[in-house]
């Protein structure tokens, strides 16, 4: 994601979103802006197994039942995390495990087949790394596109400590 700008080649034959999460690098420690809207920035347009990186990212980290008129859509992993009861690596990761699940059911199900390039469609994440450390968690998490391209990302998260 390190490349906001391309040729218009890139994007014949795909759609394309918006992107939510600015300054992204493909490899490497990166400090995200989460803003839509950034001085001389707006309106970056990202495909591909970026494009797809942060649909999972979006789907993952929304709290199921918080979208008013798709209560099916996100998950419990915020919720969890947010409760206290995530408190060991092992637990972050059964919870991520549960999670995982209901995200890829959900960007699945809103998938096309016949429309849908390989590399925006979900085939899966896996959790590379957990760790607990005083109230923060982090887990880094290995997105895979059905086209068999990878991403990693890492979630530094904040947590309940009971």
């Amino acid at each position: 994601m390190s490349q906001l700008s391309g040729n218009v080649k890139q994007y014949i034959g795909r759609t394309v979103d918006l992107l939510a999460f600015d300054d992204a690098t493909a490899s490497g420690d990166t400090q995200l802006t989460q803003k839509l809207v950034l001085h001389q920035k707006s309106g970056a347009l990202i495909t591909g197994i970026e494009k797809l990186v942060q649909r999972f990212v979006i789907e993952f980290l929304t709290e199921q039942g918080s979208l008013v008129y798709y209560p099916r859509r996100g998950t419990s992993f915020m919720t969890q995390i947010r409760s206290g009861f995530v408190r060991t690596s092992e637990d972050l990761t059964q919870t991520f495990a549960e999670a995982e699940l209901v995200a890829r059911t959900n960007l699945q199900g809103e998938e096309n087949l016949a429309t849908d390039p390989p590399d925006e469609r979900f085939a899966g994440a896996e959790l590379v790394t957990a760790s607990i450390f005083g109230d923060e968690a982090t887990l880094t998490v290995r997105v895979t596109s059905a086209a068999g391209e990878t991403r990693v990302v890492i979630y530094p998260l904040r947590t309940a400590v009971i």
